[in-house]
């Protein structure tokens, strides 16, 4: 029942309950009306359409002394819907008609949890584009007539932390039981589990990885490549790495010197998103002047990101607490920034001869990052990637203590999140040393 229909029953039921009111009253002051009165039932309010969690039903309603008579009249028992998570909760229930007795009233509304939080702007308990933390705690109902506490809301659809706390309860002060407190919400995405996307279960489809796919980003068709496991079943959640090339270049270019799913041994999801510029096209192309295309940090691309994120665990079972990303030369670049603005939308960032952020208006972002940088590149100097470097220790606290690790790489010590700067003697290009050590360091991730 929609809003409108629940206060239009509510509006009837008001209307009715009162005419007879009135002629109940009427009798009770008649000579004739010496016995009892006796009590009617009363019909509990409709619960909105709303989120995921549920809201408090609505308790017992109290006795009512009849007007007219020395009986007691019995009031009506009033079972009412508690609202939704994410909506409001059912309407009061109103007493019956009750003749020589007064009305007994329902329980108020319940109100659910309210929206999660998070980097991916998880609303309500239902799926949301993304987020780390649950709803908010469920209240339970109205002090009329206690009912059970509302549940806490659900986490985001990428949040693999926590739901929202359990509802409180209420007191009833006209005879009706108190209400209990609400269940938490649950951890994860609405539609998963802790750590499962809501395409965990669906028909599995492999697409050509070398074909381009398409993604309307308001109004804008944007493209990007696949590479899914011969082996995914949809029931075992897999990582999801995302895999940026750089300037004047197309996702086809790297199809094969980013393919983490075969440098994961099968074992997790590729995604190779096109820049902004033309259509990417079925060639490669890497810096021939023909595509000319960017990776910038701004809302468009974040937006294309974020989305293209949700679409792939909508179809696909994806791991939704090991998502991550590597960028190339502009990707690099791009992958610092996305460190930085959203840093609670990966799991770990890997740039390979980039660059920057440079500065950070986000103190709290602390990401697990690995930087690697060729000495042998003249396209983006090497210099560019010690500032990276220089950077990220500061903000992750790190101190000047480094563990040999993986190979051509230092492990930073004391770090909030791991800090790992790795330098080789290849040129501006993503080296199979990079991949394999990326691979590796990801894999550490949990």
């Amino acid at each position: 029942m929609s809003p409108r229909q629940a206060r239009s029953a509510y509006v009837g039921a008001r209307l009715v309950g009162t005419l007879v009111l009135a002629s109940g009253l009427a009798c009770s002051q008649s000579p004739s009306s010496q016995g009892p009165g006796t009590g009617g039932t009363t019909t509990g309010g409709t619960a909105a359409l709303g989120g995921t969690g549920s809201g408090g039903a609505t308790g017992s309603g109290g006795t009512a002394t009849g007007a007219g008579g020395g009986a007691t009249a019995t009031g009506g028992s009033k079972p009412g819907s508690g609202g939704s998570v994410a909506g409001v909760g059912g309407t009061t229930a109103t007493g019956g008609t009750i003749t020589g007795g007064r009305l007994g009233t329902g329980g108020g509304p319940g109100t659910g949890g309210g929206p999660g939080t998070g980097g991916r702007s998880s609303t309500g308990g239902g799926p949301g584009a993304g987020g780390r933390t649950g709803g908010a705690p469920g209240t339970g109902g109205a002090s009329t007539t206690g009912g059970t506490g509302g549940a806490g809301g659900a986490g985001g659809v990428t949040g693999p932390r926590q739901g929202g706390a359990g509802g409180t309860a209420t007191s009833a002060p006209d005879g009706g039981s108190t209400g209990g407190g609400g269940s938490g919400g649950t951890d994860g995405g609405a539609g998963g589990s802790a750590s499962q996307s809501p395409g965990c279960g669906k028909a599995i489809t492999r697409p050509d990885r070398r074909a381009q796919q398409t993604l309307d980003i308001q109004g804008t068709t944007r493209y990007y490549l696949l590479n899914v496991p011969s082996n995914a079943d949809n029931k075992t959640p897999l990582p999801l790495v995302f895999a940026l090339h750089g300037y004047d270049m197309n996702n086809l270019a790297l199809v094969d010197l980013y393919d983490f799913t075969a440098q994961s041994g099968n074992k997790a999801i590729t995604v190779l998103p096109q820049g902004e510029g033309p259509a990417p096209g079925n060639t490669s192309h890497w810096g021939d002047q023909v595509l000319k295309s960017t990776w910038t940090a701004n809302a468009a691309n974040y937006a294309f990101i974020e989305t293209l994120m949700a679409e792939l665990g909508d179809r696909y079972c994806i791991d939704t607490s090991r998502v991550f990303i590597t960028g190339f030369s502009m990707g690099g670049f791009f992958t610092n920034s996305l460190a930085c603005a959203h840093n609670d939308w990966f799991r770990g960032f890997a740039p390979v001869s980039g660059g920057g952020p440079g500065s950070c208006a986000n103190a709290d972002a602390k990401p697990a990052i690995m930087i690697h940088h060729g000495t042998a590149d003249t396209i983006v100097t090497i210099d560019s990637g010690e500032a990276t470097r220089d950077f990220w220790t500061k903000q992750n606290g790190c101190s000047s203590t480094t563990t040999a690790i993986y190979t051509g790489c230092q492990s930073f010590g004391a770090c909030a999140e791991p800090v790992i700067y790795c330098v080789g003697s290849w040129d501006h290009t993503v080296s199979a040393t990079a991949r394999a050590n990326i691979w590796s360091f990801f894999d550490t991730l949990r």
